[in-house]
């Protein structure tokens, strides 16, 4: 946002100042827009407070004590807090702890990149990048992310040698593991482009609560299935009948989802059967894609298929 700049009369200043008229800094009043994950956050700044709005909801936060970065707290059972530290953030919203927040336009400050044919593999941090491949190994200096595009965002990143990476907000599926990330990282050396993908595939699926929408020919009650990627691998859900948990794990060629245990309620017969068979599909998947819309479609190699839409949505 840019300086403002004030046109009139000493007159016309004191005269606003008496009507009540506060005059913002320029990082005042600015909205500024996080993705958490599978979530998106926005943070609107005020004088001693910020506005944190998750879907269509909206809390009003105080600030508060901090050793770095700037955080605020609705000092309340259960706790929401919002704790910005330069262009990523810690979000908990009402008890639950969100992933990584990443402010619209930047990439995360520690990320990895990986492609095949030949491989190469990059850890990314704000100054250095450490390069594998097969014949070498190197630790080389950066220069910050440059947006070379908004749409969608493109980042340049340049080195002190003839490698630089090239970044693009775009979901990427490795070419032979067939994993799911959340950017397109190409490598450029000289005039030779290498073609990969980056990112964390978890926080793709993390920080919201999947509702079931679409499921072969089951009809959906009004309390529908859902499904939650936590940290640490953990799963926890609601299967149209009982609260079930297990874990996750979506490395190597197959998505892996265990089902380790879940609550022994009686449901209606209509209710009882969609839980078999949500859990059986559930622990068949090995594919598992987010598609144009945004939702999350998890398939077995049978061919069924179950869709999910994010809960706040």
């Amino acid at each position: 946002m840019p300086g403002m700049t004030i046109k009139g009369s000493v007159s016309t200043f004191a005269a606003m100042l008496l009507s009540g008229c506060a005059l913002l800094s320029p990082a005042e009043n600015a909205e500024t827009y996080y993705q958490c994950g599978a979530s998106e956050f926005s943070v609107l700044q005020q004088e001693q407070t910020v506005l944190l709005n998750y879907g269509s909801e909206l809390e009003t936060l105080s600030q508060a004590v901090s050793g770095s970065g700037a955080r605020y707290s609705n000092e309340k059972e259960p706790v929401t807090q919002y704790w910005s530290k330069g262009n990523e953030a810690d979000i908990t919203w009402r008890g639950q702890e969100m992933p990584l927040c990443v402010e619209r336009g930047t990439l995360p400050k520690h990320f990895t990149a990986r492609g095949n044919e030949p491989f190469w593999q990059v850890a990314v941090n704000p100054q250095h990048m450490a390069l594998t491949t097969p014949a070498s190994e190197a630790i080389i200096d950066l220069q910050p992310a440059e947006v070379v595009s908004e749409q969608p965002y493109e980042w340049r990143i340049e080195s002190t040698t003839d490698k630089h990476l090239i970044v693009i907000d775009r979901l990427c599926r490795d070419s032979m593991s067939g994993r799911l990330y959340p950017y397109q990282v190409d490598l450029q050396e000289s005039d030779r482009m290498y073609s990969g993908c980056g990112g964390d595939s978890e926080w793709l699926l993390q920080g919201a609560n999947w509702e079931l929408v679409e499921f072969e020919d089951y009809a959906l009650n009004s309390k529908p299935a859902t499904i939650q990627f936590l940290e640490n691998s953990q799963l926890a859900g609601f299967n149209g009948c009982n609260r079930y948990f297990g874990s996750y794990n979506m490395g190597g060629e197959l998505a892996q989802l265990r089902i380790t245990g879940s609550t022994k309620m009686a449901c209606s017969n209509a209710a009882d059967k969609l839980s078999r068979q949500f859990s059986e599909v559930l622990e068949r998947v090995y594919h598992v894609n987010i598609d144009d819309n945004g939702r999350l479609v998890l398939s077995t190699r049978g061919g069924r298929k179950m869709v999910f839409k994010q809960k706040n949505d």
